[in-house]
């Protein structure tokens, strides 16, 4: 009688909820690995196809050697006041993309990529410049800036990519210990008939509705945003550099922070140099 007790006893045992639980918790979070780990894949093999399409833009538009870095670049009016020449083939690439307005390059964050001016308030966050659905985007103006780099203030705009593509690796200013900007401080803008260089003279994080996005109008708002830059800026502006002929302006600006965040990265720049393009 008393085996058939502890027989009963042992099938009415309570169930350990806490070890189930547990075990659910495991699954769950494996999972989340494996989706996360996925998405991983799927994102850096997508940022691999962009790459892949700029470099090929680059190389057939431009004539830019990518592996050669400096040593491939000619200069025109020497290399302290000149600008890096690039034959830049500009009616194949509206052809491309009806779009395009110029190239930027920026030689201390190898930057290099065409521009585009987006017609729809952020229709080229996951576009290429061929058109392709794509995260990494392009680098593209503002709507509301001068399609001809010649407004009080245009902006720029790129995904802040882990690779350092796009404009991943303007996050270096903030981030290393040496001065990128000692040696070359510039920005230079290739459009159809000009090239443009950029002096950069401020940057630092803000909020995505802050001032810095304001659209600049007049020379009053002028003056107005410049002290404001000059209020915010992490970097010490030099002392040789003045505003009083209220030179065009030019900001880089990108994404800071987690993914989806409201915390953005400027790198602001006036323009101090121009030539026109002749014909060799």
């Amino acid at each position: 009688m008393s085996e058939e007790k502890t027989n009963v006893d042992e099938e009415k045992k309570p169930i350990n909820i806490w070890g189930i639980i547990r075990i659910i918790l495991i699954v769950i979070c494996l999972l989340v690995v494996v989706y996360e780990s996925v998405q991983i894949y799927r994102d850096q093999k997508e940022y691999d196809v962009a790459s892949s399409e700029y470099e090929s833009i680059a190389e057939e538009m431009t004539g830019i050697d990518e592996d050669a870095g400096d040593k491939s670049i000619e200069w025109v009016d020497g290399q302290d006041e000149g600008y890096p020449k690039f034959d830049i083939n500009y009616d194949a690439l509206k052809v491309i993309n009806e779009d395009y307005i110029g190239w930027i390059y920026f030689p201390s964050l190898e930057i290099s990529y065409p521009v585009v001016q987006e017609q729809e308030i952020n229709e080229y966050l996951t576009r290429t410049f061929r058109g392709n659905t794509n995260k990494a985007g392009s680098i593209f103006m503002d709507v509301l800036s001068n399609s001809d780099f010649t407004g009080y203030s245009d902006f720029v705009f790129g995904h802040n990519m882990r690779d350092l593509s796009m404009f991943g690796s303007l996050k270096k200013l903030l981030q290393t210990d040496d001065d990128l900007l000692e040696d070359s401080p510039y920005i230079y803008i290739y459009t159809k008939d000009y090239v443009y260089r950029y002096r950069i003279f401020a940057y630092y994080r803000t909020s995505y509705d802050s001032s810095t996005y304001d659209e600049i109008t007049s020379d009053e708002s002028y003056d107005i945003y410049i002290q404001y830059i000059k209020n915010h800026t992490v970097y010490e502006i030099p002392s040789d550099i003045s505003f009083e002929s209220r030179p065009s302006l030019l900001t880089l600006s990108t994404c800071s922070g987690p993914a989806g965040g409201t915390t953005r990265f400027v790198v602001h720049s006036f323009k101090d140099k121009a030539w026109e393009i002749t014909e060799d």
